[in-house]
């Protein structure tokens, strides 16, 4: 089948103070599929030409993690840490590491099929969902309580309808009990497509189906995103012309059409992303004649755009989010960025200062890593950035509101030649500058 990505985010104004920066690109270029935020810093990616990647700082760098891997798409990706790790493959096959990707065993296969997601939510317990074989065949919704060893077909899978197939990324869940799946129907012009819900798990299957129409093109139809944000309230998104936006407040139950966000239509939907922190915050990319970022809280009532680097000129495939305030997304040609606060930053106490204040860093000399101390009196948006000795930015540390307290922010160089930089905070009417010194 065709590979159908998309990717949507949608915002909350209150944190319109984020924004996307170009962070890296993998090795190897390939495009990447599918991203498995473990935390800030420890990130895995997948792509095209057997493409495994795991970074330890946040994305800057990158080591190959696909030695033992069949040469292959890989489509689908979910790590618990630096060892354990599970990937699905275009040809529908699941392995999994033990050893950080060093090496890799083969729990499933099945030959027709193709992976489109995968997630674990612990060692033992997790989902898989791959097409269906054919026509009149099961979705190969799937699960494990046993770390893979067996994949169980869930209760109830719904058998596919003619030129029914999955979609890449197209789920999401609130917990392990309530898990939405869209599919697409890929004749040309298609009007009709259907989204899936549960609330007894893949285990206890239970699998209900709601019809959704539009107005599809060449390649068909498909709901190729969907994000939930509780139980109740979720959106998703169509290709093709028209208002390709729904919205839900009863569980996917029923589906309401809502205006497109401003200045875009006829658009391919990458994928979708529902913050489950109360702050009703969906992100959505769209594809038209070039990427496009939104955000919304209220359910597509109101939309604010997301300017993306010019580096995420190709499609972008997926994007996770571990607060409003710090995301990840990835696409095409191996592009890897981020959206909001920058890696390492933490809080060292929650004393309020009695004076706004940036320190040296330390150590300085560094190489490649060093740690920038700052205070701020009272809650600010602030702005950390370095420069090199010609004045050009080459890094953005911070640009976000913070509340008052001391700060710490790891800055890595990595990608920097050895040289003198400065570095400079603003927050309020507090502006300092520093110099720091990389030496490799």
């Amino acid at each position: 089948m065709k590979k159908i990505f998309l990717l949507i985010i949608i915002l909350n104004n209150a944190f319109a103070f984020g924004q996307w920066t170009y962070v890296s690109t993998i090795p190897s270029t390939s495009a990447i599929n599918c991203i498995s935020v473990v935390n800030q810093n420890l990130i895995w990616v997948c792509g095209d030409n057997r493409a495994v990647y795991k970074s330890t700082n946040g994305g800057v760098n990158w080591l190959s993690r696909s030695n033992t891997l069949p040469a292959t798409g890989i489509n689908s990706i979910s790590a618990l840490d630096t060892s354990y790790c599970w990937v699905g493959t275009v040809t529908g096959s699941i392995y999994k590491t033990l050893d950080g990707g060093n090496n890799w065993t083969l729990q499933f296969s099945l030959a027709g099929s193709f992976s489109n997601g995968i997630k674990m939510f612990n060692q033992n317990y997790g989902i898989y969902y791959g097409d269906p074989t054919g026509t009149g065949q099961p979705h190969q919704w799937r699960y494990t309580i046993n770390g893979g060893t067996n994949w169980i077909l869930s209760p109830n899978a719904p058998i596919a309808s003619p030129n029914e197939y999955g979609l890449l990324n197209a789920w999401d869940w609130t917990d392990t009990g309530k898990v939405w799946i869209s599919t697409g129907n890929l004749i040309a012009g298609a009007t009709t497509a259907r989204t899936f819900r549960t609330s007894a798990g893949f285990g206890g299957g239970g699998w209900t189906s709601t019809g959704l129409t539009g107005t599809g093109n060449g390649d068909g139809l498909y709901f190729s995103s969907i994000a939930f944000t509780d139980n109740n309230k979720g959106m998703c998104s169509s290709n093709g012309s028209g208002d390709a936006m729904r919205k839900t407040t009863d569980g996917g139950a029923t589906w309401t059409v809502i205006p497109n966000p401003p200045g875009v239509s006829n658009y391919i939907p990458f994928n979708m992303c529902g913050l489950k922190d109360g702050s009703n915050l969906i992100f959505v990319f769209l594809y038209t004649n070039s990427n496009k970022c939104f955000k919304t809280t209220d359910y597509g009532t109101t939309w604010v755009a997301e300017p993306l680097p010019v580096q995420a000129a190709s499609s972008l495939r997926l994007m996770q989010f571990l607060s409003p305030s710090l995301g990840y997304g990835a696409g095409g040609g191996g592009r890897f960025i981020r959206y909001g606060s920058s890696i390492g930053i933490s809080m060292i106490n929650t004393e309020v200062p009695s004076e706004f204040s940036l320190g040296q860093n330390y150590p300085n000399p560094f190489n490649p890593s060093t740690t920038i101390n700052f205070s701020i009196t009272r809650s600010s948006m602030v702005t950390l950035k370095v420069y090199d000795a010609l004045g050009k930015e080459v890094a953005s540390l911070l640009n976000e509101f913070k509340n008052a307290g001391n700060y710490a922010v790891d800055f890595n160089a990595s990608g920097l030649n050895s040289g003198i930089y400065f570095y400079t905070i603003s927050a309020g009417e507090f502006t300092a500058t520093k110099k720091l010194m990389l030496l490799k």
